[in-house]
């Protein structure tokens, strides 16, 4: 049985403040569009999805903390 497993990397913008490192958004539209150009290519290649995973990650800004998707890990295997 062969497996693959697929990154896509989140594109954020700042909300507020981009040199004050404040409200940074994740462009989740984009991200959901990605999701599905990368699902719907793997099937066309013969895999079956089975795993989408967040990878997240966390930082403290200002005193604030916050975490964002940093990317999501698509593992699928071949199943033709």
């Amino acid at each position: 049985m062969m497996y693959k497993s697929v990154n896509i990397h989140t594109r954020s913008t700042y909300w507020t403040n981009k040199d004050a490192a404040e409200e940074l958004i994740v462009d989740s539209e984009d991200l959901a569009q990605e999701i599905e150009k990368v699902t719907n290519e793997l099937y066309v290649a013969g895999y079956a999805v089975f795993s989408i995973l967040a990878i997240n990650s966390g930082s403290v800004s200002n005193g604030n903390g916050y975490y964002q998707t940093g990317g999501i890990i698509i593992t699928a295997k071949k199943i033709s």
